[in-house]
């Protein structure tokens, strides 16, 4: 079975890109999640991925209610129940 390897900020085997946007992510939102640990692998593409889902929740013309209905929407028309 493959497994995707989980990077942290504090191995120092961690590549120092992989590092510095795990040190990003850990400013913004105080803590690392793992799945965030695995976009560490690939931090070009994780970077633009964050960059991405901040311009959605933070740069839109929706109001903070309507934001939160587009996010209930989709995940009802996905089927994620969580």
């Amino acid at each position: 079975m493959a497994r995707i390897p989980i990077a942290r900020e504090d191995d120092p085997a961690t590549p120092p890109e992989a590092r510095e946007f795990l040190m990003r992510v850990k400013r913004g939102l105080g803590e690392v999640f793992n799945s965030i640990r695995l976009f560490a692998n690939n931090p070009r593409q994780a970077n633009a991925f964050i960059d991405f889902v901040r311009s959605l929740r933070h740069h839109n013309s929706l109001t903070p209610p309507l934001t939160e209905l587009a996010y209930t929407t989709g995940s009802v028309t996905n089927g994620c129940y969580y």
